[in-house]
């Protein structure tokens, strides 16, 4: 079994203009032990893409919403693309060559990702303002203020594919009934 451990890190590409950003997303394995996959000229990390990201619209507007819908499916799509290789090797496995000249057939599962907290954000569709572990509602977020359910992502596309129709305030009454719009779970 081999783990894979992608990243990304947002950047700028400038500092003369605040708009020009990118993200690259890397990927290692995670059976290398730390100490040679930290080293700077391990080679260890390979760099899979470096994703352009469209500045923001000006004025919140209509096409507001549907610059975000558009940009959330591009993204899952990229990813899609990116990872597909990948996709069969946990269960059939892949021949990988080893140093000591045998091939071997490994799993490769894709294991975690290392992001910031706003780019675990994007990557799962929730909102700035809420836990993406927990269903803490926002006014509580950080006062440590009781127990709350951890957040559930099965039943929120169960929630999606069932009610695939719904306009935005339809879909706001229906989430606070589930309590997914008021703990920050975001529509993508």
């Amino acid at each position: 079994m081999v783990p894979i451990i992608r990243m990304s890190d947002q950047t700028n590409l400038t500092n003369f203009s605040r708009d020009k950003k990118a993200w690259p997303v890397y990927m290692t394995i995670g059976n290398l032990p730390s100490t040679i996959r930290n080293r700077p000229g391990s080679m260890s990390i390979l760099l899979l893409g470096l994703l352009p990201i469209l500045p923001k619209l000006a004025k919140p507007s209509r096409a507001d919403n549907l610059q975000r819908l558009i940009k959330a499916d591009t993204l899952r799509g990229v990813f899609e693309l990116i990872f597909a290789p990948l996709n069969g090797t946990a269960r059939e496995g892949a021949p990988i060559d080893y140093t000591d000249g045998k091939i071997r057939r490994c799993f490769l599962i894709m294991s975690g990702w290392i992001a910031d907290h706003m780019e675990n954000i994007t990557l799962h569709g929730i909102k700035s303002n809420a836990c993406p572990k927990c269903e803490v509602p926002p006014e509580e977020l950080g006062s440590r203020a009781g127990h709350h359910r951890a957040r559930d992502y099965a039943r929120y596309e169960r929630y999606e594919r069932e009610n695939p129709y719904l306009d935005s305030k339809t879909h706001d009454a229906a989430h606070a009934r589930y309590s997914n719009e008021t703990h920050g779970f975001k529509r993508a």
